[in-house]
């Protein structure tokens, strides 16, 4: 059993030495020439942001994308100095701390170009960008035929250092739909029209995880494997060369009660579930308000010393029931809710099947309630906790 330093019975565990070795498999995969830009919005896909921003610099990645400045500024103060993309909208109060703490972030419309603009007249500074074209996701972007007006904006006011040109797939996870390869033809037609190929201190980038995989061809200057690096599998085709890539995320708790329950009884709310014989059951203390989904319920299970064993009743907020039948159970056991146990394994892709969603919004969808424990090659390394001043603001 792991030793807790602190007075909480469940927690996150990320390898990092798994995570690491994902992204050395991903820069064989592209190769020298194709710069790795390392998307960790959301806290990292769940696992930790400022841990997993030094563990990425460590593993030699040449630059990370977040969502939002505030994302941005927490990696800057955390002393992470290599180039960081923040990929969300931007809003003019924001533009002085962009400049201030050195990150370059996107403009997705002429709108947008005119506001930063007159911005930088008023400071007097210049900020680095990178345009972001609308192949057809229609969510952000310039569309391409209003991208050449953006970049000769961008000409006319030196205020702009242009470092990048991308794009989203949209469809990408889906390797045999049609619309990847018009988005695909249609941003290389773009960066080709516009000369933007023939300038080096330019970046094109379009692929995500699935990009990378399913079309090598649109990997260009430089890639954003965003869950691919932390063992999410865009799509079931795998290259050999990337096979070595595994999750690095593991949730695991102590069980907090242990008793028998009667044939015939309901557990939970609603008593969505009904004890057909005598069962003993345990008590898990982590639900909702840590992440785990309540469309679970009934569905998903946990492993305690490696044999699976049934979620049952609808979760709460706070913790949540299992069902282990007339095997024997005690307070204090350490059940896994995410990943191994001996030669079991629950894994990110099958919870996300169980509450039919994305296995993104699985990992996102674990808070900072839960602490987190890094594995790395010599010591295991646990993040503070949320003190109880902190947990009542």
């Amino acid at each position: 059993m792991m030793d807790v330093p602190f007075n909480h019975p469940a927690w996150i565990e990320v390898d990092l030495v798994q995570f690491k070795q994902n992204i050395h498999a991903i820069k064989q995969y592209i190769g020298s020439s194709v710069k790795l830009c390392l998307p960790i919005k959301s806290n990292a896909y769940g696992h930790g942001l400022v841990h997993i921003a030094h563990a990425a610099v460590a593993a030699k990645v040449d630059s990370l994308a977040v969502s939002c400045l505030q994302e941005g500024i927490l990696l800057r103060q955390a002393n992470i100095k290599i180039p960081i993309l923040v990929l969300g909208a931007i809003h003019i109060e924001q533009i002085a701390d962009f400049i201030d703490y050195d990150l370059e972030f996107t403009i997705s419309s002429h709108f947008k170009a005119k506001m930063v603009a007159q911005a930088c007249e008023f400071l007097n500074k210049t900020v680095k960008v990178h345009l972001e074209v609308d192949t057809g996701m229609n969510r952000t972007g310039v569309r391409v035929e209003t991208g050449p007006m953006v970049l000769e904006f961008f000409r006319m006011h030196k205020c702009f250092i242009l470092k990048g040109v991308y794009s989203h797939l949209a469809t990408a996870d889906e390797p045999d739909h049609p619309f990847s390869r018009r988005q695909v033809d249609k941003f290389l037609n773009f960066i080709s029209e516009q000369g933007l190929r023939d300038n080096k201190d330019i970046l094109c980038h379009l692929s995500n995880s699935a990009g990378l995989v399913s079309f090598p061809e649109a990997n260009l200057d430089m890639v954003r494997p965003g869950g691919l690096a932390f063992g999410c599998y865009p799509n079931p085709y795998v290259p050999t060369e990337l096979s070595v890539i595994k999750p690095c995320f593991a949730v695991r708790a102590k069980v907090s009660y242990f008793k028998t329950v009667l044939k015939g009884e309901g557990v939970s709310y609603s008593h969505s579930y009904v004890a057909q014989t005598n069962i003993h059951l345990l008590t898990v203390p982590v639900g909702y308000g840590d992440g785990l989904r309540r469309s679970l319920s009934n569905k998903a299970s946990i492993l305690l010393n490696g044999k699976r064993y049934p979620m049952v009743g609808n979760i709460c907020m706070d913790q949540f029931m299992v069902d282990i039948g007339q095997d024997p159970g005690y307070v204090g056991n350490v059940v896994t809710i995410i990943g191994k146990d001996q030669d079991q394994d629950i894994t990110i892709e099958e919870l996300s099947q169980l509450a039919n969603t994305h296995p993104y919004e699985i990992l996102c969808g674990f808070n900072n309630r839960l602490p987190r424990v890094y594995h790395t090659e010599t010591q295991s390394v646990w993040e503070n906790v949320l003190t109880v001043e902190q947990m009542a603001e």
